[in-house]
C-alpha cells in the first residue's frame, strides 16, 4: 500500500474512532455540563475526517483501496466511490441531529448511544467484508433498540422493532454464511449460494421496511425519539449491505439474479404504497415514517437496476432524500419541543407560532419532491430516465411515487401551518443552533442541485465501480461513458 492509500485508510480510521472515543468520554459523565458542545465537536472532527477520506481518495486517483483479510470479494477495509459518498453524508446527518436536538431530550447515555451508532455506521461504509458487515449490522440495530426502549412510552415501538430486526438478523446471518461457503457468482456454485442470496434479500427487505415487512417503520417514528428514528433509517445500512453482498457481484451485462429482480419490483411497489399512505396520515410523525419508507424503497429499486443511469439515480436519491427527510424530521422535532405531538386531522395554524420553521419545512419538503434547483431534481431525472429505459412500468411507478410524495408534503404543510391562528398567542423564535443545522442541510440540497457537476462525477464513478468491480479492484478506474447522465447534468 502506497503513501496515498495509507493516508486514506488512516483518515477512515479517524472518522470511525472519533465518534466511538467521544461516546466513551461522554458516557463517563465528564461532559455533562457541556454535553451538546462535546457531541458537536466530536461530530465536526468526524465530518472533517470523512471529508478528508473523500478528498484524499480522489487525489490518489480514484482507485478502490483495500486492506486486511479478503473473503469472497470483500476486504476488511474497502474504500471506493461508494464509501467516499456515504461517509461524509452519514457524518453530516449525525452532526445535524446532535446540533438541533431539543435541550430537554439531551442526556449523556442517549448522546453516547447516538455516537456509537454513528461510529458503527461509518465503519460499515468503510468495509466490504461479509462478516464485518454482519457484525456492524447487529451493532446498529442494537443501538436503535436500546435507545427506543429507554424512551418513556417507547417500549411498544421497541418491541415491534426487536421482532423485525431479530428476524432480519437471523436471515442475514444464515444468508451471509451460505454466501461465504458457496458464492453464487462463482461458476462452481450450487444451491446453497442461491439460498444464501435469497436469505440476504429477505433480510434487506425487512431492514428497509419493504412491503410486507414495513410495519416497524412508522412504529419507530411514532414511538422513538426523532434522533433515533433518523439515525436508524437515513444512512440506509441495509441498502449498503445489499450492494456489498449482492449487487456488487452481479454481471449486469447478463441481467439480474432472480432475487435482485424481485427486490427491484417489490421496492417499486413499496415506493408508491408508502407515498400513498403518507398522503392519508393523521399524525405528523406517521407522515414522516411512511415518506421515509417510500424514499428508502426508491433507493433499493434503483440499486437493483441493470443500467448505469439507474444506479446513479439511486445513489443521488440516497443522499438527497436523506438530507431532505433529516431536515423535515428536525423541523418536526423543534415543533414538538414547543407544542407537543402534532396531528394532521385538522389545521393547526402553526405559521404564526413558528414562521421560520414553516419556511424550512416547506423548502425541505419541496427539496425532497423534485423541486428544480435542488439535488432531488437531478436525482429524480436520473432514476426516472433509467427506469423508463429499462422497463416502462418501473418508470411509471417511480413517477407515481414522486407525485404522491409531493402532494403528501403540501397536504401536511397546510395542515400543520395553515388554519386559524391566535394572534395573541406565544411565538417561538427559531434557535440559532436550529437555524444553523437546518440552513446547512438546505444549503447542501440547493448547492448540489445548482452545481451538480462534482457530485455527478463522483456518483458516475461509484456506479461504474459497482458495474465493473473487477476492473475497479485491480486498481484501474473503469471509463465513464457520457451516457450515464443526461446531457443537461453532464459536467463540462
Amino acid at each position: 500500500m502506497n503513501a496515498a492509500a495509507s493516508s486514506v485508510v488512516l483518515l477512515a480510521a479517524v472518522a470511525v474512532a472519533v465518534p466511538l472515543g467521544g461516546a466513551a468520554v461522554i458516557a463517563t459523565g465528564a461532559c455533562d455540563r457541556r454535553l451538546r458542545q462535546a457531541a458537536v465537536a466530536t461530530m465536526v472532527v468526524a465530518l472533517l475526517a470523512a471529508g478528508g477520506v473523500t478528498a484524499a481518495w480522489h487525489l490518489a486517483g480514484g482507485r478502490a483501496i483495500t486492506w486486511g483479510d479478503r473473503l469472497v470479494g470483500g476486504s476488511l477495509v474497502a474504500v471506493d466511490g461508494l464509501t467516499t459518498l456515504l461517509m461524509p453524508y452519514a457524518a453530516c446527518v449525525s452532526l445535524a441531529i446532535v446540533l438541533a436536538a431539543p435541550r430537554q431530550v439531551l442526556d449523556a447515555a442517549g448522546v453516547a448511544r447516538t455516537l456509537v451508532g454513528t461510529g458503527a455506521t461509518l465503519a460499515m461504509f468503510a468495509t466490504s467484508h461479509p462478516f464485518a458487515i454482519l457484525a456492524l449490522w447487529l451493532v446498529t440495530a442494537a443501538v436503535t433498540w436500546i435507545s427506543t426502549r429507554a424512551t418513556p412510552g417507547g417500549r411498544g415501538a421497541a418491541r415491534v422493532f426487536a421482532i423485525a430486526m431479530t428476524t432480519a438478523t437471523a436471515a442475514m446471518t444464515a444468508g451471509t454464511c451460505l454466501l461465504v461457503s458457496d458464492p453464487p457468482w462463482e461458476r462452481a456454485s450450487g444451491p446453497l449460494g442461491i439460498a444464501g442470496g435469497w436469505l440476504v434479500a429477505v433480510a434487506v427487505m425487512i431492514r428497509k421496511g419493504i412491503v410486507p415487512f414495513h410495519s416497524w417503520y412508522p412504529a419507530l417514528f411514532g414511538g422513538a425519539p426523532m434522533s433515533v428514528s433518523l439515525a436508524a433509517t437515513m444512512p440506509q445500512v441495509a441498502a449498503y449491505s445489499a450492494v456489498r453482498l449482492l449487487i456488487g457481484h452481479v454481471d449486469h451485462a447478463e441481467g439480474l439474479a432472480p432475487e435482485l429482480e424481485f427486490l427491484s419490483n417489490v421496492a417499486l411497489v413499496t415506493a408508491v404504497y408508502g407515498a400513498a399512505l403518507a398522503l392519508v396520515q393523521r399524525e405528523l410523525r406517521g407522515f414522516i415514517g411512511f415518506l421515509a419508507m417510500s424514499q428508502s424503497a426508491l433507493v433499493l429499486a434503483g440499486l437493483s437496476g441493470t443500467l448505469p443511469l439507474e444506479l446513479s439515480g439511486a445513489l443521488c436519491v440516497w443522499i438527497s432524500s436523506g438530507l431532505s427527510l433529516t431536515g423535515i424530521g428536525l423541523v418536526t422535532w423543534a415543533l414538538e419541543s414547543r407544542a407537543g405531538p402534532i396531528r394532521l386531522d385538522s389545521p393547526q395554524g402553526r405559521f404564526w407560532d413558528a414562521p421560520t420553521l414553516a419556511a424550512f419545512f416547506l423548502l425541505f419538503g419541496l427539496a425532497g419532491s423534485g423541486l428544480p434547483g435542488t439535488l432531488s431534481f437531478v436525482a429524480d431525472d436520473l432514476i426516472v430516465s433509467g427506469s423508463l429505459d429499462e422497463k416502462l412500468y418501473g418508470g411509471l411507478l417511480v413517477t407515481a411515487s414522486t407525485v404522491l410524495s409531493g402532494i403528501a408534503v403540501m397536504r401536511c404543510w397546510f395542515f400543520v401551518f395553515g388554519g386559524p391562528t391566535a394572534l395573541d398567542g406565544p411565538r417561538h423564535a427559531i434557535l440559532p443552533r436550529e437555524r444553523l443545522a437546518l440552513s446547512a442541510l438546505l444549503l447542501g440540497l440547493f448547492g448540489l442541485g445548482l452545481f451538480p457537476g462534482p457530485l455527478v462525477r463522483a456518483i458516475e464513478q461509484a456506479a461504474e465501480q459497482l458495474l465493473h468491480p473487477a476492473s475497479a479492484s485491480a486498481g484501474f478506474p473503469a471509463p465513464v461513458p457520457s451516457s450515464v447522465v443526461p446531457q443537461e447534468f453532464a459536467p463540462p
